[in-house]
């Protein structure tokens, strides 16, 4: 099994891409299983509605924790012995860098040790997308707002850093 994982913030087309590359491997004749994160089972799902309400008054430290249960949890059901010739996964590990370690300032060693404590498979490939903040913004205006999108320009300007 190959691990793919697609990075960049908001409005830079990741989903776009993951479901040409899935079409295109499936033509191939390859076996494909799409992921995301927050997601992808029963309880990251949850997880990923009480993380993106924007009823949702959560700490920094609360969102990275729920991150890392949805992908603990994504990890064991989906990676682990899996028989797919590739799985892509719209967001990973380097997402909680990003997002939690520079946007919200959470210290990079906590994540790393969550990192290495729940044993996230290292991607064989990870695809960073970049993309001017406003352009971002831009593209995501007519879509709703959730509770991580409406971080606002600084946040997600710290956020695209984080992925450099």
């Amino acid at each position: 099994m190959k691990l793919i994982t697609f990075e960049g913030i908001e409005g830079v087309g990741k989903s776009t891409q993951i479901n040409l590359l899935l079409e295109w491997l499936t033509a191939k004749g390859f076996s494909a299983k799409l992921l995301r994160e927050p997601g992808s089972t029963e309880f990251g799902e949850k997880i990923r509605n009480l993380l993106l309400s924007k009823e949702s008054n959560i700490s920094a430290h609360t969102e990275l924790l729920l991150m890392f249960a949805a992908r603990s949890e994504m990890i064991s059901e989906h990676l682990i012995d899996s028989t797919y010739d590739f799985i892509l996964c719209d967001r990973y590990y380097h997402a909680s860098i990003a997002y939690q370690g520079y946007g919200r300032k959470l210290s990079l060693d906590l994540i790393d040790t969550l990192i290495n404590g729940i044993n996230c498979p290292s991607p064989d490939l990870t695809i960073i997308y970049d993309l001017d903040v406003k352009i971002g913004f831009q593209r995501k205006a007519d879509d709703d707002i959730d509770r991580i999108e409406s971080s606002g320009v600084n946040f997600f300007e710290d956020v695209r850093n984080g992925y450099k």
